[in-house]
């Protein structure tokens, strides 16, 4: 899944918690409240994921010291 999916994806699934969380209080139904806890967790997981994925671009990008130096002018120690 995509970044930008995942992203999406967790700001729908907030939105669907919430409105669902909100409907279950207000019909005094505990089985639709425990629906919008597990869409709540289900945005959990897709943050966490997300993050997971953030940290393995991360750890795949190579930072060369060298290739941001420019060895053509003089330097300060030159």
């Amino acid at each position: 899944m995509s970044r930008e999916r995942t992203r999406y994806g967790m700001i729908a699934l907030l939105v669907v918690a919430a409105v669902l969380t909100a409907l279950g209080n207000k019909l005094d139904s505990p089985w639709i409240g425990w629906l919008g806890f597990v869409a709540f967790f289900g945005a959990v997981f897709l943050y966490l994921n997300w993050r997971r994925q953030l940290a393995e671009r991360r750890r795949g990008m190579v930072f060369d010291r060298e290739a941001k130096t420019d060895e053509t002018r003089s330097g300060p120690d030159e």
